[in-house]
């Protein structure tokens, strides 16, 4: 069974003057755990439209959108809050951190709303902070980081409720070539390591421009591992 699936899936819009503007049209596909996937496409193609609906910020369309075999449309509200709050992990381009809390702070946050003790919260924060290079800077705040950094926090708050899902919107769209490649790095380790199925929403000619200049950064590393060879 697919841990995700799509159903003939369509969004429409009505516009102020009563027509119809279609975003999406009959989307089937699915996906398993231990995926990166990526949704890439020019800016209104419906990419975020498609996040929304998968992250259940959207309700609003037609078709079935169904999680392990379960109808999102089938949800109550409550349903509907736990399955955005504990099944689905956001991380956004602009990265949504909190400027006057520390970054420990800006991870435990997500659990705000559950029961868990705060040792227990701190200490599974600083186990992700760890894992992914930040422990040295867990009570440092946002502005005192790079955009790579901020980013890893981001990720760091989207894993701390174990989701089975991650929804990565534009990660590296505010990112240089080579924290570029860090951040894919590990979201292609969390998808094979840790089994969660990471969806990406990039911006097609984003994208492109950014493949060049990972393209240009390969070749500059090349040329010094061979100088150094």
């Amino acid at each position: 069974m697919a841990e995700l699936e799509l159903k003939n899936v369509v969004k429409n819009y009505k516009l102020e003057n009563k027509t119809k503007f279609t975003a999406l049209t009959d989307i089937n596909v699915s996906f398993e755990k231990g995926e990166l996937v990526s949704i890439i496409g020019e800016s209104g193609s419906g990419k975020s439209t498609l996040m929304n609906i998968i992250g259940g910020l959207d309700s609003d369309y037609s078709g079935s959108i169904k999680i392990d075999g379960v109808d999102l449309k089938s949800f109550k509200d409550k349903q509907l809050d736990d399955y955005r709050k504990k099944k689905i992990g956001f991380v956004f381009q602009s990265f949504n951190l909190i400027p006057h809390l520390s970054i420990l702070d800006n991870v435990t946050i997500a659990l705000t709303l559950s029961n868990v003790k705060e040792s227990v919260k701190n200490a599974k924060a600083i186990e992700i902070l760890t894992k992914l290079g930040l422990k040295a800077h867990i009570k440092k705040k946002p502005t005192q980081l790079s955009g790579g950094q901020k980013q890893r926090v981001a990720i760091a708050r989207a894993l701390i409720n174990n989701p089975d899902i991650i929804l990565a919107d534009e990660p590296t769209g505010a990112l240089d070539s080579e924290t570029t490649s860090q951040i894919l790095d590990i979201l292609k380790n969390i998808a094979d390591n840790e089994n969660k199925l990471v969806i990406m929403k990039i911006n097609l000619l984003l994208w492109l421009h950014t493949l060049k200049k990972l393209q240009k950064y390969l070749q500059e590393l090349l040329k010094s591992l061979m100088v150094k060879l």
